[in-house]
């Protein structure tokens, strides 16, 4: 729980002046978001409304260091329900984009964000998979990143991201 004097009133609009933030500005938290959102359905502390309400009031520390923001499917349900046409999906973007910024990431994007930056692929190939590929006579896979995903990755600055990489609360 957020102190009173740990509220940053311009939290909101940080927020909303991302790239994929301007949705938070037309929630009038009406709930229609969480009682169509099929993860809220299965994730009980999952509770786009409570969310974008957090964000609203300004508990930024809280928002960047919780999980909820990444159990978000981008299905858009809550967008196509929303009264005022808020995007909450592009929202969690947003918070996602913020707190990798801060180094508020979970392990298993982190583990992702790690096989790309080591080999070019998020999802690195199990024994599994080799050796099927091995008995179909396909090649190996490459075992590092290519020239064009090392320049993505140095032009984002996702390596140093990574590298500060803070676990986020359950």
């Amino acid at each position: 729980m957020t102190k009173l004097s740990e509220l940053e009133p311009g939290f909101m609009h940080e927020v909303a002046n991302t790239p994929r933030g301007k949705g938070i500005l037309a929630c009038i938290q009406c709930g229609r978001c969480s009682s169509s959102c099929p993860i809220a359905r299965l994730v009980d502390e999952h509770n786009p409304r409570q969310l974008m309400e957090t964000i609203i009031l300004g508990s930024r520390d809280e928002v960047l260091r919780t999980k909820l923001p990444w159990y978000c499917l981008s299905c858009f349900t809550c967008l196509d329900r929303c009264p005022q046409g808020g995007d909450v999906a592009e929202v969690m973007f947003a918070i996602r984009n913020l707190a990798v910024r801060e180094g508020n990431v979970p392990d298993g994007f982190a583990a992702q964000a790690g096989n790309l930056i080591k080999t070019g692929c998020v999802v690195t190939p199990t024994m599994m998979m080799i050796k099927k590929r091995e008995k179909l006579g396909l090649s190996e896979t490459p075992s590092t990143a290519t020239e064009e995903v090392q320049k993505i990755l140095k032009k984002t600055g996702l390596d140093k991201m990574m590298a500060s990489k803070r676990t986020v609360k359950e």
